[in-house]
Protein backbone atom coordinates (compact mmCIF):
# COMPACT_ATOMS: atom_id res chain seq x y z
CA UNK A 1 0.00 0.00 0.00
CA UNK A 2 1.11 3.28 -0.46
CA UNK A 3 -0.64 5.01 2.03
CA UNK A 4 -1.63 4.51 5.69
CA UNK A 5 -5.07 3.67 6.97
CA UNK A 6 -4.64 7.22 8.65
CA UNK A 7 -3.83 9.17 5.72
CA UNK A 8 -6.70 7.65 3.80
CA UNK A 9 -9.33 8.54 6.50
CA UNK A 10 -8.55 11.92 6.89
CA UNK A 11 -8.84 12.41 2.92
CA UNK A 12 -10.87 9.78 1.52
CA UNK A 13 -10.87 9.47 -2.24
CA UNK A 14 -12.70 6.64 -3.49
CA UNK A 15 -10.44 6.55 -6.76
CA UNK A 16 -7.20 5.43 -4.82
CA UNK A 17 -5.72 2.30 -6.44
CA UNK A 18 -4.66 1.26 -2.89
CA UNK A 19 -8.19 -0.09 -3.02
CA UNK A 20 -7.98 -2.38 -5.69
CA UNK A 21 -7.66 -4.66 -2.60
CA UNK A 22 -10.73 -6.88 -1.19
CA UNK A 23 -10.20 -5.78 2.26
CA UNK A 24 -7.94 -2.66 2.81
CA UNK A 25 -10.85 -0.51 2.07
CA UNK A 26 -12.88 -1.63 5.24
CA UNK A 27 -10.13 -1.06 7.43
CA UNK A 28 -9.86 2.37 6.33
CA UNK A 29 -13.84 2.40 6.77
CA UNK A 30 -12.98 1.23 10.10
CA UNK A 31 -10.46 4.28 11.10
CA UNK A 32 -13.13 6.25 9.74
CA UNK A 33 -16.11 5.28 11.51
CA UNK A 34 -13.72 5.34 15.06
CA UNK A 35 -12.69 8.69 14.14
CA UNK A 36 -16.40 10.76 13.81
CA UNK A 37 -19.58 10.05 12.00
CA UNK A 38 -18.68 12.11 9.44
CA UNK A 39 -15.49 12.01 7.70
CA UNK A 40 -14.08 14.56 4.45
CA UNK A 41 -13.46 13.97 0.82
CA UNK A 42 -11.61 16.56 -1.23
CA UNK A 43 -12.82 14.06 -4.82
CA UNK A 44 -16.29 12.34 -3.71
CA UNK A 45 -16.78 9.97 -6.42
CA UNK A 46 -20.01 10.75 -8.12
CA UNK A 47 -20.41 14.50 -6.69
CA UNK A 48 -19.10 17.60 -8.75
CA UNK A 49 -19.18 19.48 -5.26
CA UNK A 50 -16.05 21.82 -5.60
CA UNK A 51 -15.07 22.20 -1.83
CA UNK A 52 -15.38 18.28 -1.74
CA UNK A 53 -18.35 16.58 0.13
CA UNK A 54 -18.76 15.28 3.94
CA UNK A 55 -18.74 11.38 4.16
CA UNK A 56 -21.66 9.71 6.41
CA UNK A 57 -19.78 6.28 7.24
CA UNK A 58 -21.96 5.04 10.74
CA UNK A 59 -24.78 3.26 10.34
CA UNK A 60 -27.12 5.32 12.29
CA UNK A 61 -26.43 8.36 10.69
CA UNK A 62 -26.82 7.23 6.87
CA UNK A 63 -30.24 5.88 7.83
CA UNK A 64 -31.07 9.43 9.41
CA UNK A 65 -29.69 10.91 6.32
CA UNK A 66 -31.55 8.76 4.10
CA UNK A 67 -34.70 8.95 5.74
CA UNK A 68 -34.72 13.13 6.21
CA UNK A 69 -35.22 14.11 2.36
CA UNK A 70 -36.04 17.55 3.59
CA UNK A 71 -32.85 18.48 4.57
CA UNK A 72 -30.59 15.67 2.79
CA UNK A 73 -32.27 16.44 -0.55
CA UNK A 74 -31.62 13.74 -3.36
CA UNK A 75 -31.54 16.59 -6.42
CA UNK A 76 -27.64 17.57 -7.17
CA UNK A 77 -28.57 21.32 -7.49
CA UNK A 78 -27.60 23.66 -4.41
CA UNK A 79 -31.10 25.09 -4.53
CA UNK A 80 -32.97 21.39 -4.38
CA UNK A 81 -35.05 22.55 -7.28
CA UNK A 82 -36.71 20.03 -9.17
CA UNK A 83 -36.97 21.30 -12.41
CA UNK A 84 -33.22 21.75 -12.95
CA UNK A 85 -32.51 17.96 -12.55
CA UNK A 86 -35.48 17.43 -14.50
CA UNK A 87 -37.71 14.08 -13.95
CA UNK A 88 -34.82 11.40 -12.92
CA UNK A 89 -36.52 8.90 -10.62
CA UNK A 90 -33.46 9.25 -8.65
CA UNK A 91 -32.42 12.72 -7.93
CA UNK A 92 -35.98 13.91 -6.99
CA UNK A 93 -37.65 14.32 -3.67
CA UNK A 94 -41.11 13.76 -3.02
CA UNK A 95 -43.87 14.46 -3.56
CA UNK A 96 -43.04 14.27 -7.22
CA UNK A 97 -40.87 11.49 -6.64
CA UNK A 98 -43.40 9.65 -5.54
CA UNK A 99 -45.43 10.13 -8.05
CA UNK A 100 -42.82 9.30 -10.56
CA UNK A 101 -42.47 5.69 -8.15
CA UNK A 102 -45.85 4.57 -7.97
CA UNK A 103 -46.11 4.33 -11.84
CA UNK A 104 -42.91 2.12 -11.89
CA UNK A 105 -43.23 0.15 -8.84
CA UNK A 106 -45.76 -2.04 -10.11
CA UNK A 107 -43.35 -3.35 -13.23
CA UNK A 108 -40.98 -4.70 -10.11
CA UNK A 109 -43.67 -6.23 -7.79
CA UNK A 110 -42.78 -9.39 -6.25
CA UNK A 111 -45.49 -11.39 -7.37
CA UNK A 112 -44.17 -10.24 -11.22
CA UNK A 113 -40.32 -11.10 -10.19
CA UNK A 114 -41.60 -14.36 -9.03
CA UNK A 115 -42.98 -14.79 -12.31
CA UNK A 116 -39.40 -14.44 -13.49
CA UNK A 117 -37.84 -17.35 -11.81
CA UNK A 118 -37.93 -19.70 -14.97
CA UNK A 119 -36.70 -17.54 -17.27
CA UNK A 120 -33.87 -16.34 -14.88
CA UNK A 121 -32.72 -19.50 -14.39
CA UNK A 122 -32.69 -20.76 -18.33
CA UNK A 123 -30.64 -17.52 -19.09
CA UNK A 124 -27.91 -18.78 -16.05
CA UNK A 125 -28.16 -22.76 -17.32
CA UNK A 126 -27.14 -20.90 -20.99
CA UNK A 127 -24.28 -18.84 -19.66
CA UNK A 128 -23.22 -22.17 -17.82
CA UNK A 129 -23.37 -24.31 -20.34
CA UNK A 130 -20.74 -22.48 -22.07
CA UNK A 131 -18.18 -24.22 -20.33
CA UNK A 132 -19.88 -27.25 -17.95
CA UNK A 133 -18.43 -29.73 -20.40
CA UNK A 134 -14.73 -28.31 -19.77
CA UNK A 135 -14.36 -28.88 -16.09
CA UNK A 136 -13.23 -24.66 -15.92
CA UNK A 137 -14.64 -21.62 -16.05
CA UNK A 138 -14.88 -18.11 -15.12
CA UNK A 139 -17.71 -17.48 -13.12
CA UNK A 140 -17.11 -13.85 -13.22
CA UNK A 141 -18.89 -14.09 -16.71
CA UNK A 142 -21.74 -15.35 -15.35
CA UNK A 143 -22.05 -12.69 -12.67
CA UNK A 144 -21.56 -10.02 -15.24
CA UNK A 145 -23.66 -11.32 -18.29
CA UNK A 146 -27.38 -12.58 -16.44
CA UNK A 147 -28.46 -9.64 -14.71
CA UNK A 148 -27.81 -7.42 -17.74
CA UNK A 149 -29.48 -10.27 -20.71
CA UNK A 150 -32.68 -10.64 -17.60
CA UNK A 151 -32.70 -6.93 -17.62
CA UNK A 152 -32.27 -6.18 -21.11
CA UNK A 153 -34.78 -9.08 -22.82
CA UNK A 154 -37.05 -9.69 -19.88
CA UNK A 155 -37.60 -5.83 -18.51
CA UNK A 156 -35.95 -3.31 -20.83
CA UNK A 157 -36.83 -4.82 -24.10
CA UNK A 158 -33.75 -4.40 -25.49
CA UNK A 159 -31.84 -7.13 -27.95
CA UNK A 160 -29.14 -8.99 -25.56
CA UNK A 161 -26.90 -8.23 -28.06
CA UNK A 162 -26.25 -4.80 -26.68
CA UNK A 163 -25.48 -5.76 -23.33
CA UNK A 164 -21.60 -6.00 -23.32
CA UNK A 165 -21.33 -2.51 -25.04
CA UNK A 166 -23.49 -1.24 -22.12
CA UNK A 167 -21.30 -3.07 -19.45
CA UNK A 168 -18.62 -1.12 -21.50
CA UNK A 169 -19.92 2.10 -21.45
CA UNK A 170 -21.21 1.69 -18.08
CA UNK A 171 -17.75 0.59 -16.92
CA UNK A 172 -15.52 3.15 -18.47
CA UNK A 173 -18.11 5.82 -17.48
CA UNK A 174 -17.89 5.12 -13.80
CA UNK A 175 -14.12 3.55 -13.54
CA UNK A 176 -12.03 4.94 -16.74
CA UNK A 177 -8.54 6.72 -16.47
CA UNK A 178 -9.59 10.35 -16.75
CA UNK A 179 -12.47 12.94 -17.02
CA UNK A 180 -12.21 12.72 -20.91
CA UNK A 181 -12.66 8.96 -21.07
CA UNK A 182 -15.62 8.86 -18.20
CA UNK A 183 -17.38 11.70 -20.15
CA UNK A 184 -17.15 10.41 -23.75
CA UNK A 185 -18.63 7.26 -22.61
CA UNK A 186 -21.27 8.91 -20.72
CA UNK A 187 -22.50 10.19 -23.81
CA UNK A 188 -21.84 6.78 -25.33
CA UNK A 189 -24.25 5.49 -23.05
CA UNK A 190 -26.29 8.07 -23.42
CA UNK A 191 -26.75 8.09 -27.04
CA UNK A 192 -26.97 4.00 -27.41
CA UNK A 193 -30.27 4.81 -25.62
CA UNK A 194 -31.19 7.64 -27.14
CA UNK A 195 -31.25 6.09 -30.34
CA UNK A 196 -32.95 3.04 -28.90
CA UNK A 197 -35.61 4.88 -27.45
CA UNK A 198 -36.30 6.60 -30.42
CA UNK A 199 -36.86 3.30 -32.49
CA UNK A 200 -39.52 2.21 -29.84
CA UNK A 201 -41.39 5.31 -30.57
CA UNK A 202 -42.13 3.65 -33.74
CA UNK A 203 -42.96 0.45 -32.90
CA UNK A 204 -46.11 -1.14 -31.90
CA UNK A 205 -46.22 -0.87 -27.18
CA UNK A 206 -44.25 -4.22 -25.67
CA UNK A 207 -45.19 -3.85 -22.40
CA UNK A 208 -41.66 -3.07 -21.17
CA UNK A 209 -39.93 -0.65 -19.39
CA UNK A 210 -39.76 1.72 -22.18
CA UNK A 211 -42.94 1.56 -23.05
CA UNK A 212 -44.13 2.28 -19.33
CA UNK A 213 -41.63 5.02 -19.39
CA UNK A 214 -42.79 6.51 -22.60
CA UNK A 215 -46.53 6.47 -21.60
CA UNK A 216 -45.46 7.38 -17.89
CA UNK A 217 -47.44 10.44 -16.58
CA UNK A 218 -47.22 12.63 -13.51
CA UNK A 219 -49.53 15.60 -13.00
CA UNK A 220 -51.23 14.81 -16.19
CA UNK A 221 -47.79 15.51 -18.60
CA UNK A 222 -45.97 12.74 -20.20
CA UNK A 223 -41.69 12.67 -19.42
CA UNK A 224 -40.31 14.76 -21.57
CA UNK A 225 -38.02 12.60 -24.55
CA UNK A 226 -34.99 13.52 -22.66
CA UNK A 227 -36.05 12.57 -19.32
CA UNK A 228 -37.28 9.16 -21.07
CA UNK A 229 -33.51 8.35 -22.00
CA UNK A 230 -32.08 9.24 -18.81
CA UNK A 231 -34.27 7.38 -16.88
CA UNK A 232 -33.67 4.28 -19.00
CA UNK A 233 -29.95 5.04 -18.91
CA UNK A 234 -29.88 4.97 -15.00
CA UNK A 235 -32.07 1.83 -14.62
CA UNK A 236 -29.00 0.51 -17.43
CA UNK A 237 -26.76 1.39 -14.86
CA UNK A 238 -28.53 0.02 -11.85
CA UNK A 239 -29.33 -3.21 -13.95
CA UNK A 240 -25.66 -4.01 -14.48
CA UNK A 241 -23.15 -3.28 -12.24
CA UNK A 242 -24.67 -3.48 -8.91
CA UNK A 243 -26.03 -7.16 -9.20
CA UNK A 244 -23.03 -8.26 -11.01
CA UNK A 245 -20.30 -7.23 -9.02
CA UNK A 246 -22.26 -9.01 -5.46
CA UNK A 247 -22.89 -11.96 -7.52
CA UNK A 248 -18.95 -11.91 -8.14
CA UNK A 249 -17.72 -11.81 -4.99
CA UNK A 250 -20.36 -14.02 -3.99
CA UNK A 251 -18.77 -16.68 -6.32
CA UNK A 252 -15.04 -15.97 -5.62
CA UNK A 253 -16.21 -16.71 -1.43
CA UNK A 254 -17.69 -19.91 -1.91
CA UNK A 255 -14.89 -21.09 -4.46
CA UNK A 256 -12.56 -20.36 -1.70
CA UNK A 257 -14.55 -21.50 1.44
CA UNK A 258 -15.54 -25.14 -0.06
CA UNK A 259 -17.12 -25.78 3.68
CA UNK A 260 -19.51 -22.67 2.98
CA UNK A 261 -20.06 -23.81 -0.50
CA UNK A 262 -21.10 -27.31 1.03
CA UNK A 263 -23.52 -25.67 3.05
CA UNK A 264 -25.68 -24.14 0.84
CA UNK A 265 -25.78 -27.46 -0.86
CA UNK A 266 -26.54 -29.45 2.20
CA UNK A 267 -29.47 -26.07 3.17
CA UNK A 268 -31.22 -24.88 0.43
CA UNK A 269 -32.90 -22.89 2.77
CA UNK A 270 -30.42 -20.98 3.90
CA UNK A 271 -29.64 -19.33 0.56
CA UNK A 272 -31.80 -16.33 0.81
CA UNK A 273 -30.02 -15.55 3.94
CA UNK A 274 -26.97 -16.06 2.42
CA UNK A 275 -27.71 -13.71 -0.09
CA UNK A 276 -28.71 -10.64 2.13
CA UNK A 277 -24.82 -11.32 4.12
CA UNK A 278 -23.24 -10.84 0.42
CA UNK A 279 -24.62 -8.02 -0.25
CA UNK A 280 -24.33 -6.62 3.32
CA UNK A 281 -20.53 -8.02 3.63
CA UNK A 282 -19.21 -6.94 0.10
CA UNK A 283 -22.55 -5.98 -2.27
CA UNK A 284 -23.35 -2.35 -1.14
CA UNK A 285 -22.52 0.74 -2.72
CA UNK A 286 -19.67 2.92 -1.58
CA UNK A 287 -21.44 6.29 -1.87
CA UNK A 288 -24.74 8.08 -2.92
CA UNK A 289 -24.74 11.79 -2.80
CA UNK A 290 -26.90 14.34 -1.07
CA UNK A 291 -27.29 17.87 -1.18
CA UNK A 292 -28.07 19.61 2.23
CA UNK A 293 -30.95 21.47 1.05
CA UNK A 294 -32.11 23.30 4.80
CA UNK A 295 -29.58 24.31 7.70
CA UNK A 296 -29.16 20.38 9.58
CA UNK A 297 -27.23 19.23 12.68
CA UNK A 298 -26.54 15.03 13.10
CA UNK A 299 -24.72 13.80 15.84
CA UNK A 300 -23.09 17.20 16.65
CA UNK A 301 -22.03 18.03 13.19
CA UNK A 302 -23.06 21.06 11.09
CA UNK A 303 -24.16 20.84 7.00
CA UNK A 304 -25.09 24.26 5.64
CA UNK A 305 -27.24 24.16 2.61
CA UNK A 306 -25.30 23.65 -0.73
CA UNK A 307 -22.95 20.93 1.19
CA UNK A 308 -22.66 17.45 -0.09
CA UNK A 309 -23.01 14.32 1.90
CA UNK A 310 -21.88 11.42 0.55
CA UNK A 311 -24.16 8.42 1.71
CA UNK A 312 -21.56 5.05 2.43
CA UNK A 313 -23.89 2.57 2.38
CA UNK A 314 -20.89 0.20 2.43
CA UNK A 315 -18.85 1.18 5.31
CA UNK A 316 -22.58 1.67 7.21
CA UNK A 317 -22.76 -2.27 6.69
CA UNK A 318 -19.95 -2.88 8.53
CA UNK A 319 -21.04 -1.22 11.71
CA UNK A 320 -20.17 -3.16 14.73
CA UNK A 321 -23.14 -1.20 16.53
CA UNK A 322 -25.56 -2.58 14.22
CA UNK A 323 -24.10 -5.91 12.79
CA UNK A 324 -21.65 -7.96 15.56
CA UNK A 325 -19.04 -9.57 13.73
CA UNK A 326 -19.41 -7.15 11.16
CA UNK A 327 -16.04 -7.64 9.24
CA UNK A 328 -17.15 -11.25 9.17
CA UNK A 329 -19.34 -12.76 6.37
CA UNK A 330 -22.22 -15.11 8.51
CA UNK A 331 -24.79 -16.77 5.77
CA UNK A 332 -26.75 -16.97 8.63
CA UNK A 333 -27.10 -14.02 9.91
CA UNK A 334 -30.45 -13.01 11.06
CA UNK A 335 -31.25 -9.48 12.49
CA UNK A 336 -29.32 -8.14 8.79
CA UNK A 337 -31.34 -4.65 8.41
CA UNK A 338 -28.31 -3.63 5.83
CA UNK A 339 -28.50 -0.75 3.59
CA UNK A 340 -27.74 -2.61 0.32
CA UNK A 341 -30.61 -1.62 -1.35
CA UNK A 342 -30.70 1.93 0.76
CA UNK A 343 -33.71 3.12 2.73
CA UNK A 344 -36.20 5.81 2.89
CA UNK A 345 -37.72 7.00 0.15
CA UNK A 346 -35.48 6.20 -2.54
CA UNK A 347 -34.62 2.36 -1.51
CA UNK A 348 -33.73 0.83 -4.68
CA UNK A 349 -36.46 0.08 -7.01
CA UNK A 350 -34.78 -3.10 -8.62
CA UNK A 351 -34.48 -4.92 -4.88
CA UNK A 352 -36.53 -7.84 -5.90
CA UNK A 353 -35.27 -8.34 -9.16
CA UNK A 354 -31.00 -8.15 -7.82
CA UNK A 355 -32.34 -10.56 -4.90
CA UNK A 356 -33.59 -13.27 -7.59
CA UNK A 357 -31.15 -12.80 -9.79
CA UNK A 358 -28.59 -13.07 -7.05
CA UNK A 359 -30.52 -16.15 -5.71
CA UNK A 360 -30.93 -18.14 -9.03
CA UNK A 361 -27.67 -17.29 -10.02
CA UNK A 362 -25.77 -19.62 -6.82
CA UNK A 363 -28.74 -22.26 -7.45
CA UNK A 364 -27.94 -23.36 -10.56
CA UNK A 365 -23.96 -22.94 -10.22
CA UNK A 366 -24.45 -25.17 -6.90
CA UNK A 367 -26.83 -27.86 -8.42
CA UNK A 368 -24.51 -27.72 -11.56
CA UNK A 369 -20.51 -27.85 -10.40
CA UNK A 370 -21.01 -28.46 -6.88
CA UNK A 371 -17.45 -28.98 -6.26
CA UNK A 372 -16.42 -25.40 -7.88
CA UNK A 373 -13.32 -24.49 -6.83
CA UNK A 374 -10.44 -21.84 -7.49
CA UNK A 375 -8.52 -22.79 -10.48
CA UNK A 376 -5.16 -23.25 -8.51
CA UNK A 377 -2.71 -21.83 -11.44
CA UNK A 378 -4.84 -18.84 -12.11
CA UNK A 379 -5.80 -15.32 -10.52
CA UNK A 380 -8.78 -13.89 -10.10
CA UNK A 381 -9.40 -10.45 -10.53
CA UNK A 382 -10.44 -7.83 -8.20
CA UNK A 383 -11.45 -3.95 -8.98
CA UNK A 384 -12.29 -2.01 -5.82
CA UNK A 385 -11.65 1.97 -6.40
CA UNK A 386 -14.86 2.49 -7.70
CA UNK A 387 -18.63 2.88 -6.05
CA UNK A 388 -19.33 -0.74 -6.67
CA UNK A 389 -16.28 -3.42 -6.04
CA UNK A 390 -16.57 -7.07 -7.46
CA UNK A 391 -14.20 -9.71 -9.39
CA UNK A 392 -13.57 -8.90 -12.63
CA UNK A 393 -12.33 -12.55 -13.43
CA UNK A 394 -13.48 -15.69 -10.66
CA UNK A 395 -11.78 -19.13 -12.43
CA UNK A 396 -12.88 -22.41 -11.25
CA UNK A 397 -12.22 -25.71 -11.93
CA UNK A 398 -14.75 -28.40 -10.80
CA UNK A 399 -16.02 -32.00 -12.36
CA UNK A 400 -17.34 -31.78 -15.82
CA UNK A 401 -21.17 -31.85 -16.45
CA UNK A 402 -23.32 -32.14 -18.91
CA UNK A 403 -25.35 -28.96 -21.13
CA UNK A 404 -28.80 -28.16 -19.59
CA UNK A 405 -30.12 -27.56 -22.89
CA UNK A 406 -29.10 -28.84 -26.30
Amino acid sequence: MTRSLEAHARNWDLRHEDFNDPDFLYEVYRVMRRQSPFARTDKPFLSATPAGAWVAVRYAECVQILQDWEHFSSNPTPEGAEQLAGDLVITLDPPRQQKFRKVLNPYFSPARMKALRPQIAAETDRLIDDFIESGSGDLAQVAWRQPGIVFFKYLLGMPIEDVPLCIELTDTALNGTSEDARMAAWGGLYQHLHDAVTARTRQAPRDDMIDVLLSAEIDGEKLSFPDVVSNAMLLVQAGLETTASAMSFAYHYLATNPAERDRLIDDPDLLARAVEEFIRFAGSIHGIPRTVAKEAELSGCSFAPGESVIVNYAAANRDESEFPDAHRCILDRRENRHLGFGAGVHRCLGSNLARLEFQVGLERVLSRMPDFALAPELQATFHGNSVTRGFRSVPVVFRPGERAQP
